[in-house]
């Protein structure tokens, strides 16, 4: 992981932070969809870009379902790569930081190196990640995942 990259995640994971959860749900869909649009394979190799707003053709209710199973697809695989206690990464990864810098962490050093992830997509889904963790604590976060 470069500074630079880090310091990229953790700018728009601070400005995605301020979203609420749909809006965030929407934000990955968005993100998803613009992939598809001329200039979409550079834009979605950057934390922050310019995304093509496609609700206007599609709707929100559309964008928002793409997101929805991007976010439940990719949730999932990173909590299988976190929540195993023998993950060397897990600590360095999750400790004593914000939300902000658990996302940055997770989305230059963990989301990305392990699913092949596009950053601007995997900076929405660590957000989402980072709240869980900071709300219920990594342990509970992955009792909750394995009964599911």
């Amino acid at each position: 992981m470069s500074q630079t990259d880090y310091a990229a995640a953790l700018a728009a994971a601070q400005q995605l932070n301020e979203y609420d959860n749909q809006t965030l749900t929407r934000e990955l869909g968005l993100r998803i969809e613009d992939a598809n649009l001329p200039g979409g394979d550079v834009r979605k190799q950057a934390f922050q870009a310019d995304f093509v707003d496609t609700s206007p053709t599609q709707g929100w209710e559309t964008i928002e379902e793409v997101g929805r199973k991007f976010l439940r697809n990719l949730e999932e695989q990173t909590m299988e790569f976190i929540c195993p206690k023998d993950n060397a990464e897990r600590d360095k990864l999750l400790s004593g930081r914000s939300i902000p810098e658990v996302a940055a962490a997770l989305a230059t050093t963990g989301l990305i190196a392990v699913f092949a992830t596009p950053p601007a997509w995997a900076i929405v889904v660590a957000t989402v990640v980072a709240r869980k963790i900071a709300k219920a604590g990594i342990d509970a976060c992955c009792q909750v995942y394995y009964k599911k």
